[in-house]
């Protein structure tokens, strides 16, 4: 098996285990099998662009999220546990938290000098 399709289901796993999610409940979401999407994940069995978007969706993160390549940083685990927080607000909650966010960081920044 190709090299990304490796690395796409050990993205597939990584985020679905960052969000707590058993390969069952992401496999039910995505209507799936779940033996397919295990082989997936092992890297075993290639996945159409349509079961990559199915499951991006479910995970509630980008598809290119999930064919991160070798030479662009990953994301640190908080990276994407808050963008995935944000995410699941809803659009009238996000523009607030960005602003509390917001001002934390600058608090912070201050406290530090």
């Amino acid at each position: 098996m190709s090299d990304i399709y490796a690395l796409i289901g050990s993205r597939i796993r990584e985020e679905r285990t960052l969000r707590g999610q058993s390969i069952e409940k992401l496999a039910e979401a995505a209507e799936m099998a779940s033996s397919f999407l295990g082989s997936v994940e092992r890297g075993e069995r290639k996945l159409s662009v349509l079961t990559l978007d199915k499951i991006s969706r479910v995970l509630n993160t980008q598809t290119s999220d999930l064919m991160t390549l070798q030479g662009k940083r990953p994301m640190e685990a908080w990276e994407r546990r808050s963008i995935s927080l944000i995410k699941s607000l809803p659009d009238s909650s996000k523009e607030p938290m960005f602003k509390i966010l917001y001002c934390l960081a600058k608090n912070l920044r201050l406290a530090k000098q």
